[in-house]
């Protein structure tokens, strides 16, 4: 092997999902990066990968930065891992990566399980948009909003968490009139599900049994909401938290309202 850093993809779930290459860059490396080391050991126990351990997230970065490249300027093998899938697919390691490239030290990939490869899979979309990758989206609402109507012409990949999960499909059905939600969860697990909700059956859809991860495959449908009397009593409150110019910059895209129609908008909420 080559000294240099290498991002190792680990498995989603499935502790069976990894790659002969994988194992062997992980038992030939002399350090192994990982966001949570008591995750990565069940992994390591089932392949006999005996290599050191250290945890590392974007907190770190600052402080491990140069003692990693010191080794690898000596020659060393560092792999970095995630607590699943590829690494920094929405996970710690772009900073890092960015350093080493700029310092000249060699950066490999290799290859392995995806949450989003299999959520473009499974999603059984047939319209002919392209696919997005969004990540996480934000947890402020207006923030979710602005993201989902930038990207609403191509079909999206959207990871969640339990928490988050119906704030997003809210989010979703607030932006538009027309969509379909695929929800994949526990993938490449025992537990494993997919299941759709659309704009007519997402108010009866039941949260609470959702676990574990979360990877949403949406397509939104052109075509926003119109104002109606709840969502004046929200514009109202925007405006009074933010102000009117800075509530026009928050909503415009949402409703596709003119700054000129949208001041007369909030002269009549605030005489109402």
């Amino acid at each position: 092997m080559n000294s240099g850093f290498y991002l190792v993809s680990t498995p989603i779930g499935n502790l069976d999902d990894i790659t002969i290459r994988a194992i062997n860059v992980l038992k030939n490396s002399d350090l192994i990066l990982c966001e949570n080391t008591s995750n990565s050991k069940k992994l390591f126990k089932k392949y006999d990968i005996k290599t050191s351990l250290s945890k590392y997230t974007d907190h770190d970065f600052h402080k491990k930065k140069n003692y990693i490249l010191k080794l690898l300027n000596t020659n060393k093998i560092i792999s970095l891992v995630s607590d699943s899938g590829s690494p920094l697919i929405s996970d710690p390691g772009n900073q890092l990566v960015n350093f080493l490239l700029t310092n000249q030290i060699k950066v490999f990939s290799i290859p392995g399980a995806s949450a989003l490869v299999s959520c473009i899979q499974l999603s059984g979309f047939l319209n002919k948009k392209k696919f997005t990758f969004i990540g996480f989206l934000p947890k402020k609402k207006e923030q979710k909003d602005k993201i989902l109507l930038e990207n609403y012409i191509n079909n999206l990949i959207i990871y969640s968490t339990k928490q988050q999960l119906q704030k997003d499909i809210d989010s979703i059905a607030s932006v538009s009139k027309s969509f379909e939600v695929i929800i994949l969860k526990e993938l490449t697990k025992i537990y494993e599900e997919r299941i759709f909700i659309n704009n007519k059956n997402y108010k009866n859809f039941n949260y609470s049994g959702i676990r574990g991860e979360i990877v949403l495959a949406v397509n939104l449908e052109k075509g926003t909401n119109s104002i109606n009397e709840y969502d004046k009593r929200e514009i109202l409150a925007i405006i009074d938290d933010v102000g009117v110019k800075n509530a026009y910059h928050l909503i415009k895209s949402k409703y596709k309202i003119s700054r000129n129609d949208f001041y007369k908008l909030s002269i009549n909420l605030k005489n109402v």
